[in-house]
């Protein structure tokens, strides 16, 4: 049954519904791609430089105007980035490629554990797979209409081709994305703590659940809180970009460690099927435990709202091209996050339940420390990023200008949304709670449900006019999201109330 032809909207190009004269250039990490950890809102004439030079041009005047300045006159990080620049060209595949798996990998991988117990060893490895290939689709349909209507914002795509009101809904969805990063911000620096106290001999208080969140809170108070109140903080992106060293090398640490501990002894004992408390490793998860790892690895693999800046930032831009870098991207990712999930299982097998972080021995083994270390140097530097994109999705939603608005309104905000993820952050016992609902809700919405639905709505939307490849795919697509936010996040909702 073939579906009806749709016609494209008529705005030939998207101007959004929200006040996106001044964004956040904090937002902005190299290159064009916001931080890893989540999604960032982005103004459309920020994209733009003032002079109105043209944007291919942007990058290297600035590099060359960087270049000029004395070095005795550069921060560090101007000067770690305008390396980064000469070796990898911004704009080109391999600067979209490195933006677009920078977005992915970040706190995501510390439930990935946890994903493959409860998945099962195979399941660990196909979810990744069958997310990574259709978010490969997923960005090439929103690249399809970019390349159409110029949009430069999630929220104005929306706003075009499903009308007004859907922009806030994809607002909505983008702050609730947001903001539980943040909150799982917060529940890794107590699970930091609480695995480099617990193994050593200081007071039995802080070793308790409330000595933990008073060492949590003093850190959010002195480091984070103060962070989040200016409007701009560039340099916290090249610190937060640099971060991403530290988690690659968790990564590679959880491999070592899982071949020199418990990857020989636990191999020997595989069973076909299994449960999340079951002794050995299982290839196959079973109950409806099976399906808590969905939203783990969606989680992990969402990069799509800020797909936009990383597309507006190539220099020889089309969607083909594009749509081969974030095959690109979507195979490192795939490999890093298969690694760490296979791996941190095979290791530690049934109790694989908690964050990554708390796995492993941080004071007798320094080589976990230092990625311990490097993990809470980037939460705190990503933390006011994060927090950022936050604020300025909900300032946008209501028509306010973060640089025009009243300071004390301002902060009242930005304290009001800090002191909530702390709250949400010391009170919800698990983060793998915050990665399975954020990832199967907004996840599943916004990297495969809307896509799906953009790209029936753009025009020229038929089984003739586009094939049985795109016309399957994009309903699989659809079908894919619909499953995500419906059985994801039941079965995260599910995992909470029955605590099994």
């Amino acid at each position: 049954m073939t579906h009806e032809t749709r016609a494209a909207p008529s705005e030939a190009m998207d101007v959004p519904h929200f006040s996106t004269d001044h964004e956040d250039d904090a937002l902005r990490p190299p290159g064009g791609a916001a931080d890893n950890m989540a999604p960032s809102a982005q103004s459309e004439q920020s994209l733009l430089p003032r002079e109105k030079m043209h944007e291919e041009d942007a990058g290297r005047v600035a590099g060359e105007l960087y270049r000029k300045k004395p070095v005795e006159q550069r921060g560090w990080a101007q000067s770690v980035m305008i390396l980064m620049s000469s070796g990898i060209p911004p704009g080109g595949l391999l600067s979209t490629v490195f933006n677009l798996s920078s977005i992915c990998i970040g706190a995501g991988i510390l439930g990935l554990p946890f994903a493959a117990n409860s998945s099962g060893l195979v399941l660990a490895l196909v979810y990744p797979a069958l997310i990574g290939v259709l978010s490969v689709y997923s960005l090439y349909c929103l690249a399809v209409q970019m390349e159409r209507l110029g949009s430069r914002t999630y929220e104005g795509m929306a706003r075009v081709l499903l009308g007004p009101g859907f922009d806030y809904v994809t607002a909505v969805l983008r702050s609730l994305n947001t903001f539980g990063a943040c909150v799982s911000f917060i529940i890794s620096v107590g699970d930091i703590f609480k695995a480099i106290l617990d193994n050593t001999s200081a007071p039995a208080y802080w070793k308790s659940k409330s000595g933990n969140r008073l060492l949590t809170s003093l850190l959010w108070l002195t480091v984070m809180l103060p962070l989040v109140i200016p409007r701009h903080i560039n340099s916290l992106r090249h610190i937060s970009a640099v971060g991403i060293v530290f988690v690659i090398y968790f990564v590679v640490m959880i491999i070592v460690h899982s071949g020199m501990n418990g990857l020989s002894e636990n191999a020997k004992n595989l069973h076909f099927t299994g449960r999340i408390t079951d002794e050995g490793i299982h290839l196959f998860g079973t109950g409806n435990r099976a399906l808590d790892g969905l939203g783990v690895f969606m989680f992990a693999f969402v990069c799509h709202i800020n797909s936009f800046e990383v597309y507006w930032d190539m220099s020889d831009r089309s969607a083909s091209r594009f749509t081969l870098c974030s095959a690109i991207a979507m195979l490192l990712c795939f490999i890093v996050y298969g690694s760490t999930a296979v791996f941190g299982y095979l290791d530690f097998g049934n109790r694989a339940t908690v964050s990554a972080i708390l796995l492993y021995d941080p004071v007798k083994e320094p080589e976990v420390m230092v990625a311990y270390i490097g993990l809470l140097v980037k939460l705190c530097a990503s933390f006011p990023l994060i927090s950022m994109a936050t604020r300025n999705s909900l300032y946008h939603s209501v028509g306010w200008d973060p640089d025009k608005l009243p300071f004390w309104k301002h902060c009242v905000v930005v304290v009001s949304l800090a002191v909530a993820a702390l709250l949400f952050g010391l009170f919800i016992p698990s983060i793998n709670m915050v990665f399975g609902f954020i990832g199967s809700f907004c996840g599943g919405a916004m990297a495969f449900l809307l896509p799906s639905i953009f790209m029936m709505y753009g025009g020229n939307w038929s089984l003739r006019s586009v094939g049985w490849a795109h016309y399957t795919i994009t309903y699989a697509l659809l079908f894919a999201g619909v499953v995500m936010v419906v059985f994801g996040t039941g079965a995260t909702i599910y995992g909470v109330v029955a605590g099994d």
